[in-house]
């Protein structure tokens, strides 16, 4: 019997991760206290996930931890998805979602295979600096591949938060 995966699961668990790794980047504990920049990061949430700036004006995120800016912003990207299902009957939401994953993960694995190939055309000149080409093709390729995978899961959510469902209204009589 075949499994299928739910969608709604999936897109929640990848725009919960890349919460996590947006914050991780501009207020982690990797970056210096001085360094880091909070109003980068309401910018780029609101960007990915397609929120009000107004919804974030409220949360004070100077001072704390990754966990807690997660936390504190978690809530208002969960409810503009649910806002979302609340508008669009669930069968066809998800219909929409897997078509556009779909289209994405097509869209950059084209792109892949074309990067690939520019690859495998330059690789041979390693050699001259005493490097296995097949070794520095297999390392620079599995690169290529999880960049692929990272900006197939950033689009992913980015499209279906943007996404805006048009409402038909009855027509005059």
């Amino acid at each position: 019997e075949e499994e299928s995966v739910d969608s709604r699961e999936y897109l929640i668990t990848l725009a919960e991760e890349l919460l996590e790794s947006t914050v991780e980047r501009f207020a982690g504990a990797e970056v210096d206290d001085e360094d880091r920049d909070y109003e980068a990061l309401r910018s780029a949430v609101t960007e990915i996930y397609g929120i009000d700036d107004t919804e974030l004006a409220g949360i004070e995120l100077e001072g704390l931890g990754v966990e807690a800016i997660t936390d504190a912003v978690w809530p208002v990207v969960l409810r503009k998805y649910e806002t979302k299902e609340a508008l669009i009957p669930i069968e066809i939401l998800r219909r929409v979602e897997r078509d556009i994953m779909l289209q994405i993960v097509d869209a950059q694995w084209k792109d892949h295979l074309y990067s690939l190939d520019h690859l495998k055309e330059g690789i041979g000149l390693r050699g001259y600096g005493q490097r296995d080409p097949l070794v520095e093709y297999k390392k620079e390729s599995f690169a290529l591949f999880q960049d692929m995978k990272a900006r197939i899961e950033e689009e992913i959510v980015r499209y279906i938060f943007h996404l805006r469902p048009v409402l038909n209204e009855e027509a005059p009589n």
